[in-house]
C-alpha cells in the first residue's frame, strides 16, 4: 500500500514477510531491516536451517505471537549492531563480519586462491606447502590483537 511505502516506494524497514512467497514445508522469512538511500532497497531472505533454541521454548507471554515473530524480531534488532554503519544495515552483521574474515583470510592465504602455472607447480611442493589447503599454523595472529576482531 502506498502509505506503507517510504519516499522512494519502497515498504518500510522492518518489514517482514513469512506468509506467501515463503515456503510452507519450511521456516524461511523475508526481512528488510534497512531504508534504502536510494533506488529500492532489496530485502534479504533468511532460512532457519537448524532451530535449537525456539522450537522447544514455549512462547513468552508478551508482544510476540509465535518462536517465528522472537527470531524475525531479534535478526531486524541485530541489524542495528553493525559498526562499520550509523543505521541499520541490509543483512545481519555475523554475515558481514564473515565476509571481512574471509576477505582478510584470502590476503593471507593467497598462495592458495591464485591459480597455479605449470612453471610453478613444482616450486609449491618443493617449498613445503600442503596439497590440501591451508594449515593454521600458516598464519600467525599476535597475541595482542588475538581475542579482537581486528578484521573490521
Amino acid at each position: 500500500k502506498a502509505e506503507q511505502a517510504d519516499r522512494s516506494s519502497n515498504p518500510q524497514h522492518g518489514t517482514v514477510v513469512d506468509r506467501g512467497v515463503t515456503e510452507a514445508r519450511n521456516w524461511d522469512f523475508y526481512l528488510q531491516a534497512h531504508t534504502a538511500i536510494q533506488g529500492t532497497a532489496r530485502p534479504a531472505h533468511y532460512y532457519v536451517v537448524y532451530d535449537e533454541i525456539f522450537q522447544a521454548r514455549k512462547v513468552p507471554p508478551g508482544p510476540f505471537k509465535s518462536a517465528a515473530d522472537i527470531l524475525e524480531d531479534l535478526t531486524h534488532n541485530m541489524c542495528y549492531l553493525y559498526a562499520r554503519a550509523t543505521k541499520s544495515v541490509s543483512i545481519c552483521p555475523p554475515a558481514y563480519y564473515a565476509d571481512l574474515v574471509c576477505d582478510r583470510a584470502r590476503c593471507y592465504l593467497s598462495g592458495f586462491f591464485d591459480p597455479v602455472t605449470a612453471s610453478s607447480a613444482g616450486s609449491a611442493s618443493e617449498s613445503g606447502t600442503n596439497a590440501r589447503g591451508p594449515d593454521s599454523s600458516m598464519v600467525k595472529i599476535h597475541p595482542r590483537v588475538r581475542d579482537s576482531m581486528f578484521y573490521i
